[in-house]
């Protein structure tokens, strides 16, 4: 059981495992391999592109989706009691919550896999799609110049993090004061 809360904690031989099962999954489009499998989706109501890939996935593959709002981690219960009821009915959860903190909270006392779906840190699975999705389109991607424009948000980060992981030439432009400081 693994846990995807920053791409930092995964290796290049991990990451092209997803993109293997990716392709495998593309391949034999119909399979049910999350049958059976329940998920519980944190999302704000103001996401529709990262929940709605997610609930089709899920849903595609066999899964299925109980949604609450991201608020709903922010009430006085903890993180910890919440999960432990949480992994008694589901398979994983999916978290889109800006405070990165409470999802790591979540993985703390967690025995089913938490996906971090986006905070302000990070936004590992969309970076992830992204690379992938520029693979299957351009030939030698690794060899090309990846380049972020503006100020150090979590998708600047999170590219500067695959690019560490990947060993690709990866750029950060921006005014001065906003630069990423990426160790």
């Amino acid at each position: 059981m693994m846990h995807l809360l920053s791409l930092k904690d995964l290796t290049r031989p991990q990451i092209m495992k997803i993109y293997r099962l990716a392709d495998k999954l593309t391949l034999h489009n119909g399979s049910k391999i999350l049958k059976g499998k329940t998920f519980i989706l944190f999302f704000p109501q103001t996401s529709i592109r990262t929940r709605l890939t997610f609930e089709k996935g899920i849903k595609d593959l066999g899964g299925e989706c109980i949604l609450f709002p991201s608020e709903t981690l922010d009430k006085e219960e903890k993180l910890e009691d919440v999960i432990q009821y949480i992994q008694n009915w589901a398979d994983g959860v999916i978290v889109r919550q800006s405070d990165f903190s409470k999802i790591q909270g979540l993985t703390e006392q967690s025995s089913i896999p938490i996906i971090n779906a986006m905070s302000s840190e990070n936004h590992p699975c969309e970076i992830l799609s992204d690379y992938y999705s520029i693979s299957k389109i351009r030939k030698n991607e690794r060899g090309h110049v990846y380049t972020f424009v503006g100020p150090a948000t979590n998708i600047c980060r999170t590219w500067a993090d695959l690019s560490k992981i990947l060993d690709l030439k990866f750029y950060h432009v921006c005014k001065a004061g906003y630069e990423i400081g990426y160790e």
